[in-house]
């Protein structure tokens, strides 16, 4: 079945390599049978340009190792591909990902260009985020978030971890289908604190949109969003 996972069912090598290798803007990634990777790979490299650039605006797009520090969160990091591709710019960057396979290849890849500032962490992302978010409280400093879920969106629990986090005033969300179940996610970012939900964090407002074409001669288009405090 196609949403057998790999635990439940594990991979046998046949013949060949057991992973794909691709490089992007510089970077070197192992991709696993269930990981996540955009299959374009140039316009990969658009898609992480502009998420970098929307995240840390000041840094300027000329200088690709500007450093400006602080803390990137990366939600639904996959192999790693956007914390590791911005890892120069910040002080650290935490990454958490479903997918045990995936946070395998991110750690390797990180290790591939030696990327010492990169931490990975396995498991569902509502259930690791609450605890994650405590820490970064401690730990003082500015946090960027980047999202990057599936078509699904994120878990309630997630934008509420989210938006209850003082310390993030920029948020940049990835979509690949925008008009889906991230429209919900992006209504729960901008309303207004609620205590029912258990929201009391400030809201955030969508302040820019690039589509990146992801996917030519199709319809659909990847969406990227910043949202701000």
């Amino acid at each position: 079945m196609t949403r057998c996972t790999h635990e439940a069912s594990p991979y046998q090598l046949l013949h060949g390599r057991p992973h794909i290798y691709d490089e992007v803007l510089g970077f070197k990634f192992r991709i696993s049978p269930d990981a996540f990777f955009q299959v374009n790979q140039t316009a990969a490299e658009v898609l992480y340009r502009t998420v970098r650039h929307l995240c840390f605006p000041k840094a300027g797009e000329d200088r690709e190792r500007t450093k400006v520090g602080g803390t990137l969160l990366d939600v639904c990091c996959g192999t790693g591909a956007i914390g590791i591709t911005i890892s120069p710019r910040v002080d650290k960057v935490i990454g958490v990902e479903l997918i045990e396979q995936a946070v395998e290849d991110a750690k390797h890849n990180a290790a591939l260009k030696s990327v010492l500032n990169c931490e990975f962490l396995p498991g569902k992302a509502e259930v690791v985020l609450p605890g994650l978010m405590s820490q970064l409280s401690l730990g003082g400093g500015s946090l960027t978030a980047v999202v990057n879920p599936a078509r699904a969106g994120l878990h309630h629990r997630v934008v509420r971890a989210l938006r209850n986090q003082s310390a993030i005033r920029r948020l940049v969300y990835v979509s690949c289908k925008p008009d889906g179940e991230a429209m919900r996610n992006f209504r729960e970012l901008c309303f207004a604190p609620d205590q029912q939900k258990k929201i009391t964090g400030e809201k955030f407002s969508p302040t820019l949109a690039v589509p990146v074409d992801m996917f030519p001669h199709t319809p659909h288009c990847e969406l990227v969003i910043l949202f701000e405090r």
